[in-house]
């Protein structure tokens, strides 16, 4: 039985989390009022340009809604993700730090911070953030998707499993949770349940009409037949 190769890639879901809330108000009394109002407003202009693709000028009403109120945690956070589609990772983080320092009990920073460590290399890293996301927020399904792709970089496909399940009892009709899931079984050698995902994996691709992803798995199965 042969383990399955590396010709496609395991998914990885690029989910930048944007706040569509209120920020919250800050626990100290030392910014006025009618300055968290103000940024309020801010930040919410900015989330409607960020859904019209303007990130630039997003950018601009985030500047000035922590202006006025530089304890606005979720303001940090966004930006941070304003940054990261910007292409400017290191202002991304900063954002990140800051949002998580001002309130540790957001989850966002802290998904989205994995996310960046993620794409940067740091897996370990990246596992801490979405373990805190987690604690946090046991909820949002796209923190274990990310955390089972980064545990079997680390060699960790029992943990990388159990993730994957959670995920699926969610969205049991994506294709690439069914591969990534075979994977991981063929690396703890259990070449029945891998072959059981990838049969599933093949239908599901078969019903989007995505015959590149088809192909390769039927590649994929016949690896493991030999």
């Amino acid at each position: 039985m042969k383990k399955i190769k590396s010709i496609m890639s395991r998914l990885s879901l690029a989910v930048i989390l944007i706040s569509m809330t209120a920020c919250a108000v800050p626990s100290t009394s030392d910014v006025a009022e009618g300055d968290i109002k103000k940024s309020e407003v801010l930040y919410q202009q900015a989330l409607e340009k960020v859904k019209k693709g303007d990130l630039k000028a997003a950018l601009e009403d985030y500047n000035q809604a922590i202006e006025a109120n530089p304890q606005n945690s979720d303001a940090y956070s966004n930006r941070g993700n304003a940054y990261f589609l910007l292409k400017q990772p290191e202002e991304a983080m900063k954002n990140y730090n800051q949002a998580i320092k001002l309130d540790p009990e957001l989850s966002r920073p802290y998904y989205n911070r994995g996310f960046l460590y993620q794409r940067e290399g740091k897996p370990e890293l990246a596992v801490k953030d979405y373990n805190k996301t987690i604690s946090l927020n046991p909820d949002y399904i796209p923190a274990y998707l990310n955390r089972a792709v980064v545990l079997s970089i680390l060699g960790d496909n029992q943990g990388a499993i159990e993730d994957y399940n959670k995920v699926i009892e969610t969205d049991p009709n994506l294709p690439q949770l069914y591969f990534n899931r075979a994977a991981s079984y063929s690396e703890l050698g259990n070449p029945e349940k891998a072959m059981e995902d990838l049969e599933k994996a093949s239908q599901l691709f078969a019903k989007q009409g995505n015959t590149e992803a088809l192909e390769k798995t039927k590649e994929v199965m016949s690896q493991i037949k030999q």
